[in-house]
């Protein structure tokens, strides 16, 4: 078993805050914390008010959702402070990356419905983000800084939580939703649901179409591209029986699909498809005794994705989890989670061969972890996990996480938080059994540190600033290989012996100044000391946003992002071109009536319309406008 070594000089640290914590918890019996109405998850995987959170969270509500008419996905994720998406500016159906605080896809972890979903036919294994639309979306909360204790393998830099929608009133109710936009867009939604004694439904389904514009850009070409679109459609069914006062079943199952058009590369028109398509059958029972609750859920979630161009391939995946957890509350101050998630994954290449066998590997991992919380304002999370793989050795990882909320004066508080957290990436089936995988290869391995003050104002005002530093080893690379004469001969996947560290700055505040105007803007710092490893990630990304609410009934939301300079490398020229800066501006609109039944909204996204690059050689969107419809029974 390998064991990854602990940093004393940041364990002494903890360690002090939390003697500090502990002394101020003795002399003050009976302090009350402050209660910002606002509830997260995904840090410990209890529900917690966000002040008694030590991570740094980032959540997108319904409301958050709906004041962003025509936005993707990406587009919301673009905007959390930390976060750069890539291609999310590029025609409709353009392949999504995701970097959050230096780390890509393969360091973020995507869970839907509070379970981990990848695509493990990829090189790494990350979740393809063009299936999801906002419609079925309820809530997003993105944690950043490695929690691999709570999630396994890929949240060394981040998980992207996603809750959908789900049943939540009495009686039979839904809603109906049509948008029109830019390059012919259309998308409806519709979904109905309802609770009745003891049973819960929710039945959901949206298609969007897109004419979209040329991938690649014509600039250099004597004639005009042609225009590369997408279509997508979903289907999404949750049903639950409260079969008695302790128990619950529920049952999901979802079908997703996509198609879009690619151009054959940087400044290269072409006639590509890549289709999509994934079906995911869920079974979540669960027990509440009152102190405590035991939950079962098993996810089976299949994929399939073909490429048809002049190199056709065709991938097929299925990723079975199993995780059985209990969580159980002591007392006033102590809660407890133990349990073990069990995944088989498995792919294969079907158009060399279809009737090749699935590759495949095992994770079966136990963990656990504590949460304490005292009336003084003093919480902590601390958590350990085994990681045993078919494949690897086993690892053995942990988190500990303390912050304390300290009352100032009147309704100011301050929170203090700290962590010191162990993740890992394991390697992916491509990288472990395609041509140039490598049976040999060991999970990529980081260590995460921050630190951060948090400012609240009752529920007015909140400010959160927080440093960060990854250490990253064991990086799982494309190494070439060349004969004696320097001609290349194959390549195969190697850890390297190259160590990384990533660190930054971010903050981001929120005012409601009045009922009539919410103010907020955020900002990101980060670097690395190696350069190479940067390609496509800004140092240097801010925001604002303004609400306005003349009226109880219209929001106008105005909002401002800048992306810094980024260097990305061109294998056409063989060498590193820099991309300029440039700041966005959107508006955004939704007016209420028939009792807020009935929602008139429409955005307009760079309403400037401001040239820039996305991605070198692509085409970006300029100026974009959505109108839409809602109705609510």
């Amino acid at each position: 078993m390998r064991i990854l070594k602990i940093n004393l000089k940041h364990i002494l640290a903890i360690g002090l805050l939390l003697q500090t914590g502990l002394s101020f918890a003795q002399e003050q019996e009976d302090l009350s914390t402050y209660t910002m109405d606002e509830f997260v998850v995904t840090g410990t995987k209890f529900e917690l008010p966000v002040e008694k959170s030590g991570k740094s969270i980032y959540k997108l509500t319904a409301k958050d959702l709906e004041q962003n008419a025509g936005k993707t996905v990406s587009d919301l994720l673009n905007e959390v402070p930390g976060i750069q998406m890539d291609g999310n500016f590029g025609a409709p159906g353009t392949n999504i990356s995701y970097y959050v605080r230096g780390g890509r896809n393969k360091n973020t972890l995507v869970l839907i419905d509070g379970v981990p979903l990848n695509d493990p036919s990829g090189i790494d294994a990350s979740f393809d983000l063009r299936f999801l639309p906002v419609s079925q979306i309820e809530s997003i909360e993105v944690l950043k800084g490695g929690l691999s204790t709570l999630y396994g393998t890929g949240a060394s830099a981040a998980v992207i939580s996603i809750k959908l929608k789900e049943a939540t009133q009495e009686g039979v109710h839904g809603q109906v939703d049509y948008r029109y936009g830019s390059f012919e867009t259309h998308q409806v939604s519709a979904n109905v649901n309802g609770k009745q004694d003891k049973l819960s439904y929710m039945v959901s389904g949206s298609l969007m179409e897109s004419e979209g514009f040329s991938a690649a850009s014509d600039e250099n070409s004597s004639t005009n591209f042609e225009d590369d679109g997408m279509t997508q459609k979903n289907v999404n069914v949750k049903l639950g029986l409260q079969a008695t006062e302790q128990l619950n079943i529920a049952v999901n199952a979802a079908f997703d699909e996509f198609s879009a058009d690619y151009d054959g590369g940087a400044y290269l028109d072409a006639d590509n498809q890549n289709n999509g398509e994934q079906f995911r059958i869920g079974f979540t029972p669960s027990y509440n005794y009152g102190d405590g609750e035991i939950k079962l859920n098993v996810l089976l979630n299949t994929g399939t994705r073909e490429f048809e161009s002049t190199y056709p391939s065709k991938y097929k995946s299925k990723n079975l989890q199993t995780e059985l957890s209990h969580q159980h509350q002591w007392n006033d101050n102590f809660k407890t989670l133990i349990g073990v998630n069990a995944q088989k994954l498995s792919a294969k290449e079907v158009l060399a061969d279809p009737n090749a066998d699935y590759n495949d590997f095992n994770i079966i991992d136990p963990f656990a972890s504590v949460f304490f919380d005292h009336s003084s304002g003093l919480n902590v999370h601390a958590g350990i996990r085994l990681n045993t793989h078919s494949v690897y050795d086993n690892e053995f990882i942990y988190n500990l996480n303390p912050s304390f909320l300290l009352p100032v004066n009147g309704d100011l508080s301050v929170k203090f938080l700290a962590s010191v957290s162990t993740s890992y990436v394991t390697p992916s089936l491509y990288q472990l059994y395609s041509f140039y995988g490598n049976e040999d290869l060991s999970p990529e391995r980081s260590t995460n540190y921050e630190g951060g003050i948090s400012f609240y104002l009752g529920d007015k005002l909140t400010l959160n600033t927080v440093y960060f530093r990854r250490d990253e080893t064991d990086p799982i690379q494309f190494e070439n290989i060349y004969d004696g004469d320097g001609n290349w001969i194959g390549g195969i996947y190697n850890n390297t012996t190259d160590e990384r560290e990533v660190s930054g700055f971010e903050a981001d505040v929120q005012w409601i100044a009045s009922d009539m105007i919410t103010l907020s803007a955020n900002y990101a710092y980060a670097t690395t000391d190696e350069e190479t490893t940067f390609y496509r990630i800004p140092n240097t990304k801010y925001g604002a946003s303004l609400i306005v609410s003349p009226m109880e009934d219209l929001n106008i939301t105005f909002k401002y992002n800048y992306t810094g300079e980024r260097t990305v490398f061109d294998f056409g020229s063989y060498s590193e071109i820099d991309l300029d800066s440039y700041g966005l501006l959107d508006l955004f609109a939704n007016y209420q009536l028939l009792d807020q039944k009935l929602s008139i909204y429409g955005g307009m996204n760079n309403l400037l319309d401001t040239e820039f690059d996305g991605i070198y050689g692509f085409t970006t969107r300029g100026r974009t406008t959505t109108i839409g419809l809602n109705f609510k029974f």
